[in-house]
């Protein structure tokens, strides 16, 4: 099903608040080294809210070399040849969260603030509803706060905050901030 979604869906042109004209599409293996390059991109305080050591070279040919849709959705920003956003949807195909998929969003420093995650993240939604996900969540450190205001924007409600509960690549403890979204509101409200 993710396939045939896929398919119908990509490449997406889309256009940014001021102008720009960008390439939704999946992530593919020959995106490895554009990718390193937007990872290097990326300013060092901002990768301190990252999961992944994403400057390391490595991790991304891991990525790219393994890359399992059904598993992890890599949906990337193109502009002519150069990545500038990265979107991820996460899920678990087993087991209690099987229904949940998790969101995930990095955008280049000079594509901030023009929309780009936005669409990132509403592609991410629609797929998720299309495949028949419940729910999905989004996770930061409390610090974040403009990244949490566009998925508040997006509809995604803070559902919890867990004091000191996650620590950042410098071992550095902060507050996890738990967002959730539910599809089924967003189906109910589009078919009103």
């Amino acid at each position: 099903m993710l396939e045939i979604v896929l398919e119908e869906r990509f490449p997406k042109p889309v256009k940014l608040d001021e102008g720009t004209r960008v390439i939704l599409r999946p992530l593919i293996p020959q995106d490895e080294a554009p990718l390193v390059e937007f990872f290097k991109a990326i300013p060092d305080e901002d990768i301190l809210y990252l999961r992944d050591d994403v400057k390391d070279p490595q991790v991304i040919k891991r990525w790219c070399q393994n890359l399992d849709y059904e598993t992890i959705l890599p949906l990337i920003a193109d502009l002519e040849g150069k990545i500038v956003g990265d979107a991820t949807l996460h899920q678990e195909k087993r087991g209690w969260k099987s229904h949940i998929g998790t969101v995930r969003v990095v955008i280049h420093p000079q594509y901030r603030g023009k929309g780009l995650a936005t669409h990132l993240v509403g592609e991410l939604c629609q797929i998720a509803l299309d495949i028949g996900l419940v729910k999905l969540d989004a996770e930061f450190m409390a610090e974040q706060s403009q990244p949490i205001a566009v998925f508040e924007k997006l509809g995604f409600v803070n559902m919890a905050v867990f004091p000191q509960h996650i620590k950042d690549v410098k071992g550095e403890s902060h507050d996890l901030v738990v967002m959730v979204y539910d599809l089924r509101a967003t189906e109910h409200y589009e078919a009103d």
